[in-house]
């Protein structure tokens, strides 16, 4: 099986009491079968998938390119909410303040790769930090969407991250892009 990545920007687990904090209030660890380690939280830029062994040098080189093209930018960690029915959503996540830069680093990521690796392009890009995501249970609970004291987070740099399904933390970073 070839191995699977993503692109993010990884985030230091500097917030880990907000994120323990909706975990116990939410009882999140009896309801979702996935708990990422603190270690594998990050914003999600845009997934690939599998990636041959082949292509890995010639996207690094573009992702190069990409980083030095962006300044280093601040952002918020401002909330807390959920992707699916509020009923039982199916990602339980913390939303990342949208910004004009992390927009546009994300925008031509997205469409550099995709026409690089031959994948689509979605437009949809919703920040945030995956905190628990596939359920236990169809039985109904009810998480509400909350506002935050915003939590200032320092955007220094992307990477390219492989994952490992069976271990944990299971995101491993393969090569660090700092912004210019």
């Amino acid at each position: 099986m070839q191995q699977h990545y993503f692109i993010g920007i990884p985030i230091p687990p500097t917030f880990k009491d907000t994120v323990e904090m909706f975990n116990k209030k939410y009882q999140l660890e009896t309801t979702y079968k996935v708990i990422p380690h603190l270690k594998d939280l990050h914003v999600t830029l845009f997934y690939l998938g599998a990636v041959p062994d082949e292509l890995l040098p010639p996207l690094k080189n573009r992702l190069i390119e990409i980083a030095t093209h962006h300044q280093a930018f601040p952002t918020k960690i401002n909330g807390f909410s959920y992707f699916g029915a509020s009923s039982g959503p199916r990602v339980v996540y913390l939303s990342i303040e949208q910004s004009i830069a992390l927009s546009s680093l994300q925008r031509e990521i997205e469409h550099n790769i995709a026409q690089q690796l031959v994948r689509p392009i979605s437009e949809r890009f919703t920040p945030h930090i995956t905190i628990a995501k596939k359920r236990k249970t169809t039985d109904d609970f009810f998480i509400q969407k909350e506002k935050i004291q915003p939590i200032e987070v320092s955007v220094h740099s992307f990477s390219l991250f492989t994952i490992h399904p069976n271990q944990s933390p299971k995101y491993e970073e393969i090569q660090k892009f700092e912004l210019s």
